[in-house]
């Protein structure tokens, strides 16, 4: 056993030795540089360590041998191929994402982002108000944007401290509201700056996205059950 192990090693050192007389014959400008040589024989070296160790393997266990090379071969083949359509791949996680977490919304582009429409039948998307994540359904039939009080609070005001100086007649009747301003307003990949919003003074149970968001895009559609923004 051991006079055939030392002829799978010989045959190793054989082929490494028939692989660099080649590729002299093949390369020899680039062979011609020291640094290159040393760096080929270390490959060279290694391949044939590698591959005696896989002969010897091959010899005395194939089947379970040939199973983990193929096995490797796959797990190679398949970073190969997830690293050629990384751009597809990373559109199909975005996706993905978006069917999971339907209120962070589905990328369609540059400043352009799609969100489906919930089971009560509105837009519901999240949005960064001055850097906090606040819960926004979108309602095309609001000319402002209104936060609800809670909303409010985790943006840091005080509600005793703020001042209800506007009314508005809504469907539960007439409610006051306080006006303020929100710096920096993220919808996805949509950003505005100083978007003016009104503080409901009576409980909501949702925060709205009006006109004076929708007003600062581009376009809005909806299509089938999904809406569409674009900056």
């Amino acid at each position: 056993m051991r006079n055939r192990s030392w002829q799978f090693w010989a045959l190793a050192f054989t082929g490494a030795a028939i692989l660099i007389y080649f590729l002299s014959q093949r390369f020899p400008d680039v062979l011609a540089d020291g640094d290159n040589r040393l760096r080929l024989l270390y490959l060279v070296c290694l391949v044939a360590v590698f591959g005696g160790g896989l002969f010897a393997r091959l010899r005395y266990n194939t089947s379970r041998t040939l199973a983990h090379i193929a096995i490797w071969v796959a797990l190679f083949a398949g970073l190969i191929l997830a690293y050629s359509f990384r751009g597809e791949m990373g559109g199909l996680g975005d996706r993905f994402t978006a069917e999971l977490m339907p209120r962070d919304g589905r990328p369609e582009g540059e400043r352009i982002m799609s969100y489906p429409v919930a089971q009560n039948g509105h837009y519901q998307v999240q949005a960064m108000a001055d850097g906090v994540t606040l819960a926004f359904t979108i309602d095309t039939g609001a000319s402002d944007v209104v936060l609800n009080p809670a909303a409010a609070v985790r943006l840091g005001y005080d509600l005793d401290q703020l001042t209800f100086s506007e009314v508005a007649e809504t469907a539960n009747g007439l409610v006051r509201g306080a006006p303020i301003v929100i710096s920096e307003f993220r919808l996805g990949n949509i950003v505005v700056h100083d978007l003016p919003a009104t503080v409901n003074e009576a409980d909501m149970s949702n925060s709205l996205l009006g006109m004076e968001f929708l007003r600062r895009l581009k376009s809005w559609r909806v299509e089938g059950d999904r809406m569409t923004l674009e900056q």
